[in-house]
């Protein structure tokens, strides 16, 4: 495991901000941590990063403690903690410039970091001229700069339209095909399934459950299943009639069914003993349906 964390606790007052919580991310992957705004997700980032300590347990990274090292345990390590903060009167490249001198980084390293965010071409101009996307990118730019093997994101969608999203998405699915292991903060389930490996959900502090994507997603209570059928409207009525179904929609000769996976075959019985033809079962469980089956739909996202 390139990190670990071990019975990460964190009091603010009486209040546990951070609840004896332990992780595991392997080497190379692309780790997810999910949960609402709220549960514990930045506190545990500025534990790892050393910008806040613990009140319990410790964060390793390769096979260093955080709590006993430092900054010594943070080589390799390159973070962008929330919203990137630049000096908008300046350009991108003056930015990293500054930054570069303030950690003893080679300037050659530059004009790497900048092509590999794509901003090779706007790398010269004011960042007050950039998207929000294009700094976020420069702040994933900046994370790059001492060459990471582990790479920190607390958060590297907030705020952006649908495009700008995209191009975050993409550069993280670039640098962890690069080897880099990507640790993600996020509270946008869909976007963390589209490009983890790896996923933990957390609640007011607490480590719900954690594991393999795929696994997450297979081994889920609440499963969403599209049932394709030659009646649509009648599969929907016969469906929604059961207590054991949670929620079932249909759209373009298809149905969407929100139900206990244990459930399916006896639904596609119960159709085609109703005389609906049914040509395919697709699994379409998603990180959110995982999520409200731990913790119920009383939180919000």
């Amino acid at each position: 495991m390139i990190l670990e964390a071990k019975n990460l606790t964190k009091f603010y007052g009486l209040r546990k901000a951070v609840d004896g919580l332990h992780l595991e991310i392997p080497q190379g992957s692309v780790y997810g941590f999910l949960g609402p705004n709220g549960s514990g997700k930045s506190t545990t980032i500025r534990m790892m990063t050393a910008l806040i300590s613990p009140d319990e347990g410790e964060v390793v990274i390769k096979g260093k403690s955080v709590n006993q090292f430092g900054n010594e345990a943070l080589n390799g390590v390159g973070a962008l903690i929330e919203r990137a903060d630049f000096h908008k009167h300046l350009s991108g490249r003056t930015n990293l410039e500054m930054l570069a001198r303030m950690d003893g980084t080679n300037f050659d390293r530059i004009d790497y970091v900048l092509e590999r965010t794509g901003l090779s071409q706007r790398g010269d101009d004011k960042v007050k001229t950039y998207s929000q996307g294009m700094k976020q990118r420069l702040g994933i730019a900046q994370a790059l700069l001492s060459n990471p093997e582990l790479l920190i994101l607390d958060e590297p969608t907030n705020g952006l339209d649908p495009s700008g999203m995209k191009e975050v998405r993409d550069l993280i699915g670039e640098l962890s095909a690069e080897g880099i292991t990507i640790f993600v903060s996020s509270h946008l389930l869909d976007e963390v399934q589209k490009i983890c490996t790896h996923a933990a959900i957390i609640h007011l502090g607490r480590l719900i459950t954690s594991g393999e994507m795929d696994t997450l997603l297979k081994d889920s209570e609440l499963f969403v299943t599209e049932i394709r059928v030659s009646d649509a409207a009648k599969t929907t009525e016969l469906l929604s009639s059961l207590d054991w179904v949670f929620h079932c929609e249909s759209s373009n000769g298809s149905v969407k069914v929100n139900m206990d996976k244990a459930r399916i075959s006896y639904a596609v019985k119960l159709l085609v003993e109703s005389g609906v033809e049914v040509s395919a079962v697709i699994p379409r469980t998603s990180l959110e349906e995982v999520f409200l089956s731990k913790i119920g739909s009383g939180s919000p996202i």
